[in-house]
């Protein structure tokens, strides 16, 4: 096997001690370890020089649309504030209090995430804590950060529901589930990526918003699309390029499911959270007014003009960010009118 041997050896030494992991407890190691982790090393693994990018690593633009969604918020919410979960390189925040100086709140519990994170913000007003805190009135926010969270595999045999495990040699066998889930659209030989971190995270942004909204940016499906995903979703990407071995280059690259974003909405539900709208990241932009900054791109010929619009198609266009990408906006004691991106439209992601 590959990948960083202080990484590998702490996992051998995990399974070593229970026989077999389950599938999460692999993936949590191997993502969050506070010393060796994938988010934990030393070069930076978000952006053109890393393995992956957001959409605050293309343009400004994505940014610039949210200050205006959270302007909107603020005119109709007493004491408003932001709260972004897992704020990455630290460039989207940047880009929304460049706008607007909002209160500004990053959840972020990688000491080194957190280290580029002021080094991207220095001169900002903003505060960082390891936790969500409560009684919020505001928007708690996130790109991106649903789809890192770790998740538990299982696979469909006939009428009998089987966990995936990783064994010392870093290999998968089947068992009996560790917990009891209830999936009734997974079809026999189908594996599906289950996030309970995912379920646990919406029922606390839910619990503690007092007054406002939740907004999710992430690669997901309903429920019915995520689990026609006969293999799941689970993928691997180091350099821009994708597999899904996550048993090779251990900790040198990411791992990331998608999004169930039924989950989101059911369990969201129960913590007091209304759906709002879900929408393609395509159709979110439109509503916000994008076309403005891309239509006078198009008209001109320069050269910076021509980089920024390929920046902004990407951000756009259905085979990139465009339809894979879905803005999920949940509110609870908020005003019942439709917020900018969320207007007339199809609107069914």
């Amino acid at each position: 096997m590959t990948g960083n041997p202080a990484l590998i050896a702490h996992l051998e030494t995990l399974i070593r001690e229970r026989g077999r992991v389950p599938f999460n407890r692999y993936m949590e190691a191997v993502l969050h370890h506070p010393e060796h982790g994938y988010y934990a090393r030393a070069d930076k693994p978000i952006g053109a020089g890393g393995d992956f990018y957001t959409a605050a690593d293309l343009d400004p633009a994505m940014g610039q649309m949210l200050a205006k969604l959270f302007s909107w918020m603020a005119a109709r919410i007493e004491g408003f504030r932001l709260v972004e979960l897992g704020a990455g390189t630290g460039r989207m925040a940047r880009h929304i209090l460049e706008v607007r100086a909002f209160p500004y709140l990053i959840v972020e519990r990688s000491a080194r995430m957190r280290e580029r994170q002021r080094a991207s913000l220095q001169g900002l007003d903003v505060e960082w804590r390891d936790t969500l805190p409560g009684e919020i009135r505001g928007c708690v926010f996130s790109n991106e950060f649903f789809d890192a969270l770790p998740v538990r595999r299982f696979r469909r045999r006939r009428s009998t529901l089987r966990e995936l495990f990783v064994t010392e040699d870093f290999q998968e066998t089947e068992g009996d589930p560790e917990v009891a889930v209830d999936l009734p659209l997974l079809a026999d030989g189908a594996t599906a990526d289950v996030s309970l971190d995912a379920r646990a995270w919406i029922d606390r942004i839910g619990r503690a918003i007092e007054t406002g909204y939740h907004l999710a940016i992430d690669y997901g499906y309903r429920e019915r699309e995520f689990f026609a995903r006969r293999a799941g979703t689970l993928m691997c990407y180091r350099n821009h390029r994708a597999d899904a071995d996550p048993y090779s280059d251990i900790g040198l690259k990411d791992l990331t499911a998608h999004v169930n974003f039924s989950d989101l909405l059911a369990v969201g539900a129960r913590a007091g959270l209304e759906e709002t709208g879900l929408r393609t990241q395509r159709e979110f932009l439109i509503d916000l007014g994008l076309l403005d900054i891309i239509e006078p791109l198009a008209r001109s010929a320069d050269a910076a003009s021509v980089r920024r619009l390929q920046a902004l198609k990407s951000l756009l266009l259905p085979p990139m960010m465009g339809d894979r990408f879905r803005v999920l906006l949940q509110r609870k004691n908020a005003p019942p009118e439709i917020p900018p991106g969320f207007g007339p439209g199809p609107g069914a992601a």
